[in-house]
């Protein structure tokens, strides 16, 4: 099958949504069953984005995603008003049951994770009915357990066993997300969609509301009714928050255009082909990206590290961060790295707007970007005291590479008999997800396991203690408070 184009990414809220269309989800699942590389969908709403906003970990899934589908008709109101409309609503419980009509005729093969038993039962059966043949090659409900607590090892087995083509996990946000994205290497699935409560509605347990009340933006109104006391208080959050980041992002967006800087200077010529400059200037908006006059910013000829230098960039709307956003992802799902290279007013204050300069990294030279996307030797850290032993971990911490990394840890523990402080030195990490938790959680009991053993963390930056923090770890891995 020939691969698609790339859709349209536009920026609303710091979550970037894919411009795509039922048909088009439908063909770009198509598309990824046949490539057999495990990729993941994710269908979020106003709830994401306010979530997002607090948790780096959601924010940087959905970065990452193959296609984020906009759940939420305030969202698409949102688009318009930013001048980059999304053409359609694409919700995940609309696109249940009309994924499971596609599968029947397709040959698709699909397992339900998640809800309870009788609720997978009920919309498993359901499914079947509606669509004949189609093969739902497996259902399961795991035993309700925080996300490092449930057995991904059993779960693992189960999937493998049944060989899906498409996997929907109805776990709930964030913790279906989560879960998705620490698993995603070991899954060997094609495609993998997060569904919240869409097997409660299949199975009949949730009553959705009428068609013209969806179209009107009014479904809240409905769920709220059905449950006021779960709902009452996210739902006014979530206004709250929809209000202010919203006027927020208009107004950075309103702003004049900025003058542009010089563009940086190339301060150290590389010594080999270890990553692409690009050069951005002038304005970065959606008519630009549609001319096709912006410089791509994806990786290219095995070089997967990109740096864009847009200090000459004087305008800045949300397609054009679409644009770096998109090779943000090529560029980590290729092992590489990206960052923005002296990035002037239009730029930075677009990005702080949308709280996406935790994630989208800016850096002053040429030289600092290499060194921290790891082409460069970085500087020494602290040295270790008697007794310690200390490690230091480096860049994006990961599940494609906790594995590695745990078996690094047990090496050099065991080879220093003589330690009792195991000091992980977390200076220099970008970023740490689930996965990540677990490999500290991991290095705690190691650390314990031996007499008068203990864990010290050190150093560690403002986007894992985030991590740590939402998942209440911080008291348990002994978290200094910080700033």
């Amino acid at each position: 099958m020939t691969a698609l184009p790339e859709p349209r990414t536009v920026v609303i809220l710091g979550v970037p949504f894919h411009d795509v269309t039922m048909a088009e989800t439908l063909a770009h699942i198509d598309a990824l069953v046949a490539a057999r590389r495990p990729r993941y969908l994710a269908t979020a709403n106003l709830d994401f984005a306010a979530l997002a906003s607090q948790d780096v970990e959601l924010q940087r899934i959905l970065l990452e995603a193959h296609l984020v589908l906009c759940d939420g008709t305030p969202l698409v109101w949102a688009s318009r008003w930013l001048g980059a409309p999304l053409r359609e609503r694409v919700a995940g419980s609309d696109l249940m049951p009309v994924l499971a009509a596609h599968a029947a005729k397709a040959g698709h093969r699909l397992f339900l994770l998640g809800a309870d038993e009788a609720t997978l039962a009920e919309a498993s059966a359901r499914l079947q009915a509606a669509n004949p043949g189609l093969v739902i090659a497996g259902a399961y409900s795991p035993p309700v357990a925080k996300l490092l607590d449930l057995d991904h090892e059993d779960i693992l087995q189960r999937i493998h066993a049944a060989r899906p083509d498409i996997l929907l996990v109805a776990f709930g946000c964030p913790k279906q997300e989560k879960w998705i994205y620490m698993n995603l290497p070991r899954l060997n699935v094609p495609v993998t969609i997060g569904v919240g409560g869409t097997f409660d509605m299949i199975a009949g347990r949730v009553r959705r509301a009428p068609v013209w009340m969806r179209r009107c933006g009014l479904e809240w109104t409905v769920r709220l009714a059905q449950e006021p006391r779960r709902l009452f208080n996210r739902y006014l959050l979530d206004l709250l928050f929809f209000v202010r980041a919203l006027r927020h992002q208009r107004r950075v967006l309103g702003r004049q255009e900025s003058a542009g800087a010089p563009a940086a200077p190339l301060d150290e010529a590389p010594l080999r082909r270890d990553f692409r400059l690009v050069t951005w200037t002038g304005r970065a908006d959606a008519a630009a990206v549609q001319a096709a006059r912006l410089a791509s910013p994806l990786p290219a000829d095995g070089v997967a590290t990109v740096f864009v230098d847009c200090a000459g960039v004087t305008f800045m709307d949300s397609t054009g961060l679409g644009l770096l956003l998109r090779a943000y992802r090529a560029c980590k799902q290729s092992g590489g790295d990206f960052a923005l290279i002296n990035p002037g007013p239009a730029v930075a204050h677009l990005l702080a707007a949308m709280r996406l300069d935790r994630l989208i990294l800016s850096h002053a030279t040429i030289t600092q970007a290499r060194t921290s996307a790891g082409l460069l030797r970085r500087g020494g850290g602290a040295a270790a005291e008697p007794g310690d032993l200390l490690l230091r971990l480096e860049g994006d911490v990961t599940a494609s590479r906790t594995g590695s990394l745990a078996r690094w840890l047990d090496g050099e523990w065991e080879a220093r008999t003589d330690a009792r402080r195991l000091v992980l030195d977390l200076g220099a990490v970008k970023f740490i997800d689930s996965s990540g938790l677990g490999l500290l959680l991991r290095a705690r009991k190691l650390a314990l396991a031996r007499a008068g053993g203990s864990l010290v963390l050190r150093e560690t930056p403002a986007n894992v203690r985030n991590v740590i923090l939402l998942a209440r770890l911080d008291s348990l891995l002994g978290l200094d408070p910080g700033p």
